[in-house]
């Protein structure tokens, strides 16, 4: 009886521990986060239909001064003699090529090389790319820390009954959003002055072209211009003194990513990065939830190679522990029975 009181008071200690002292901790280190949405809410819809061939122009003239896309042929950056000859002087071209492409040279190694354009559509929310098209920044930066900022606002003013103070959160918040609006964030110019449906146009053409990915690809796609993945040989296409110099800092590699941080909180910050680190120089990519699954299931695959395996094993090993402590209580037992 008494060595079963003694059990009784190590399991009732250990439940403790696990389930009420590694939380506590765990929460401390890591605070909760409001889970991943994929409505991107902040941002505004682009409403309309758009037209596959009238993309098809409006790509040419506007996106393929600085982007490539291999899936039709384009592997390198077009010249403005190339796309007038092919759309004609009087168009975005002429207009624009000077602005957009003498941008792009001086910037395309002081921020991330410019993605290419083939599957976009596959990996990117149709809401978000239509966003991040119309105001890059907006869409990848400001909405998202404006949002936070805000509710972060709320949240101090309403700790306080002095209107003074209320006003002073409120002026320190505000100012804050201006400050971090005004900086250069990202290298890509908006195309707001197009309309929504040009920019439908130019989603409904990016569409007709994007191919299905493996989770592999998707990844390269979304994160390899800035991250590698040293256990799977994959290397930042962006060169890293440059694209340290363009974050403040180098992007981490991602083998271990899903080990240190966990699934949960890389969803949520691949999702929205300012939820989770405000003022962070890491952009909202906005992933489809599609592809963030493909992502993180392949960061697993990478870094936590044996998870399956080792789930598995788990309940087995609890079995062993389970009958090893009946038979070592029995042999106990059977040796001490004698003695007084």
């Amino acid at each position: 009886m008494k060595e079963l009181k003694i059990l009784l008071l190590i399991s009732a200690i250990t439940l403790v521990t696990y389930f009420g002292i590694e939380p506590l901790a765990h929460s401390i280190m890591h605070p909760h986060v409001e889970p991943a949405e994929y409505k991107f809410k902040d941002l505004s819809d682009v409403k309309g239909e758009g037209d596959i061939e009238r993309g098809k122009v409006l790509v040419g003239q506007n996106c393929k001064q600085c982007h490539t896309i291999n899936s039709v042929g384009y592997n390198r950056i077009a010249s403005k003699e190339e796309l007038e000859r092919i759309y004609g002087t009087a168009s975005n071209v002429e207009k624009n090529f000077k602005k957009l492409h003498n941008r792009y040279l001086a910037e395309l190694y002081t921020s991330a090389v410019p993605l290419d354009l083939s599957n976009v559509a596959t990996i990117f929310d149709e809401k978000f790319l239509k966003n991040f098209i119309k105001n890059p920044a907006n869409a990848s930066f400001d909405s998202t820390y404006r949002l936070h900022k805000e509710k972060k606002m709320h949240l101090d003013m309403a700790k306080s009954d002095s209107a003074q103070d209320q006003q002073k959160i409120k002026e320190t918040i505000e100012k804050d959003i201006a400050s971090f609006v005004a900086k250069q964030k990202i290298g890509m110019y908006g195309f707001e002055y197009l309309g929504d449906q040009a920019i439908n146009d130019i989603v409904a053409y990016l569409k007709s072209i994007a191919k299905p990915l493996t989770p592999k690809e998707s990844l390269e796609l979304a994160c390899a211009r800035c991250h590698g993945v040293a256990y799977a040989k994959i290397e930042a296409t962006t060169p890293i003194k440059p694209l340290a110099k363009y974050l403040g800092t180098v992007p981490p590699d991602l083998s271990m990513m899903i080990r240190s941080k966990g699934a949960d909180y890389l969803k949520v910050f691949l999702n929205d990065p300012q939820k989770v680190l405000i003022g962070s120089s890491m952009p909202r990519v906005g992933i489809s939830e599609e592809t963030e699954r493909k992502i993180v299931s392949y960061l697993e695959s990478v870094g936590d190679s044996k998870k399956a395996e080792r789930e598995a094993l788990g309940i087995w090993v609890i079995l062993y522990f389970v009958i090893f402590t009946i038979l070592a209580y029995l042999w106990k037992r059977n040796i001490w029975k004698d003695i007084k």
